[in-house]
């Protein structure tokens, strides 16, 4: 036992190193400048790609990333909400994902996966970048984040926002190990807890691990029943969560009315929750009123009763969470106390970009107004919006107005199934050079499910890609889906690995040695060597592919 723990500790740290070394010299996520990427992709293949936007149908190209080029890349349209309200406009402004390894085994500088968002529904264009920002500052693991001129086709597209898609990378660099359980919170995943209740009606889908070895339901089941949870989940990271999520009202998350935009990550059945997507932080959830958003308690920060939101309504529930969740709220905070001066730096960065954007959402005037104090189709100034919340914050912490009054939350939001903001007014002449204007809806289609195989390393049971931000669908990871297992059923099965585990420790310990000892050798080779993947023409990649 003492053997594999060895093994297991210097296995993790080796992962760390690695994780570390592969992305120390950062050539993609640059914050001081804005980094160019351009996206060559066949005129007819883009062309279809904008007549179904729907279908998220990946298209080979070629990207260059701030001057390094990368073949045989899976380019696709991403989004939920933003890519339904974006197809129904006249406006081609989608967000894209990157694949590095759709088609071979590559990456760009580490990453597989790259998204580049479009800064839907925020006129400021700094939302996402300025919330990241700041649970970064808050101890949290955040994904890497930057802005990027994009182009298509040596046309300019537009000012986006790059970010790291949450995988392997990211759970090496934060976590030591990819191995773990990672689940994406689909719209209504709340962790209300019902006597036999599968895995599959969590609304959590699993993005890479495995299906049977889990404490999930467990540890939604003991949330519910108000049970100590300190084994199950990381309760001081959600408490810094709370406190950021909270200070800049964003409910376009676990404690608005779609329970979404997080992940969790298990590891030896304990979870983590991980921070994604706010580009409607900081007061941005439209159909939430203003000034209740200004004014909204700290102590119930939720769109509606507070016991709707089990994981919230625990940890408030609790006065050492809830004083310890209140010191977070105050270093929220004061690290907001400057927050003219962190949009300042950001305007001098990207201001020029916002004015010559050809794809932009609003005028580069109502970017401008948002930034300050200024409301732009409902979405409210950041900077006025800001400093209104943390003074009424402020007054909460100091005892001068309850922090509680009766559970009940703000009201207002949306219903399940509408959309967030409408899209501005905006015409054919606003779409670059010769880049074609979708016409018309197009009729929704269903996404790609299958990819084949994966790229060597890839955990077999991952979602396939293509379903990552189609919630409508929920459709499952194989033939067959997740398994419908009642919580009896998983501890059976739970019980059986573990006389598993007892007779393969030997074997495990070897595979350990030998993967070290690979790693090992490829980590070297890349670095040093370089990756030196040779060409293949189209015919050859499809030649293979079909043996």
């Amino acid at each position: 036992m003492n053997l594999t723990v060895i093994c297991a500790v210097f296995f993790f740290g080796a992962n760390r190193v690695f994780a570390k070394d592969k992305q120390a010299d950062e050539s993609i996520f640059k914050k001081d400048i804005i980094s160019e990427v351009n996206i060559e992709l066949d005129e007819d293949e883009f062309q279809d790609m904008l007549d179904h936007p729907l279908e998220e149908e990946y298209k080979e190209g070629t990207v260059t990333y701030n001057g390094e080029t990368i073949d045989y890349t899976g380019v696709r349209l991403k989004g939920n909400s933003s890519l339904r309200t974006v197809a129904e406009s006249d406006s081609n402004r989608y967000s894209f994902k990157l694949k590095f390894n759709k088609y071979i085994d590559q990456d760009l500088a580490g990453y597989t996966k790259i998204n580049l968002n479009n800064n839907f529904a925020d006129p400021s264009y700094m939302r996402e970048y300025l919330t990241y920002q700041l649970l970064d500052r808050m101890g949290l693991e955040t994904p890497n984040y930057s802005f990027v001129n994009l182009s298509i086709n040596g046309e300019p597209y537009g000012l986006y926002l790059a970010i790291e898609n949450i995988e392997e990378a990211y759970l090496e660099r934060y976590f030591g190990d990819s191995i773990g359980n990672l689940y994406k919170a689909d719209s209504g995943a709340s962790l209300n807890w019902t006597e036999g209740m599968t895995i599959e009606e969590t609304d959590l889908v699993l993005k890479l691990g495995s299906e049977t070895d889990t404490q999930l339901l467990e540890f939604i089941e003991a949330l519910n029943n108000g049970e100590n949870i300190e084994d199950y989940f990381d309760v001081d990271k959600y408490l810094r969560y709370l406190a950021v999520s909270t200070v800049t009202a964003n409910m376009d998350s676990y404690q608005g009315n779609f329970n979404h935009n997080y992940y969790l990550y298990e590891q030896d059945g304990r979870f983590t929750f991980l921070a994604w997507d706010h580009n409607m932080s900081i007061g941005g959830m439209t159909g939430n009123n203003e000034d209740e958003q200004i004014e909204m308690l700290i102590d119930e920060p939720t769109v509606g009763n507070i016991d709707n939101y089990p994981l919230v309504e625990y940890v408030l529930s609790n006065e050492a969470y809830t004083e310890q969740y209140h010191q977070y709220v105050q270093e929220t905070v004061n690290l907001l106390k400057d927050f003219d001066a962190q949009v300042d730096e950001i305007e001098a960065l990207i201001g020029e970009a916002v004015k010559e954007d050809p794809t932009a959402f609003y005028t580069y005037d109502e970017f401008l107004a948002n930034i300050g104090d200024q409301s732009v189709d409902g979405v409210p100034g950041i900077v006025g919006f800001i400093n209104q919340r943390i003074s009424h914050v402020q007054k909460q912490l100091d005892g001068e107005i309850a922090s509680y009054e009766n559970g009940e939350g703000i009201s207002g939001g949306m219903a399940q199934g509408d959309q967030p903001g409408e899209m501005p007014e905006r015409g054919k002449e606003d779409s670059p050079e010769d880049v074609p204007v979708m016409g018309g809806g197009a009729p929704e289609g269903m996404p790609e499910m299958g990819e084949g195989a994966g790229p060597e390393g890839m955990s077999e049971m991952e979602k396939p890609d293509d379903a990552e931000e189609n919630s409508e669908l929920n459709m499952p990871d194989k033939p067959g889906g997740i398994p419908e297992l009642a919580r009896e059923g998983m501890q059976a099965n739970k019980e059986v690995n573990q006389q598993g585990q007892l007779k393969g420790l030997l074997e495990m310990i070897v595979l350990l040695v030998i993967l070290v000892g690979a790693i090992l050798f490829i980590n070297r080779y890349k670095r040093y060597q370089g990756y030196n993947k040779p060409k293949h023409s189209k015919s050859e990649l499809k030649d293979s592919s079909l043996h």
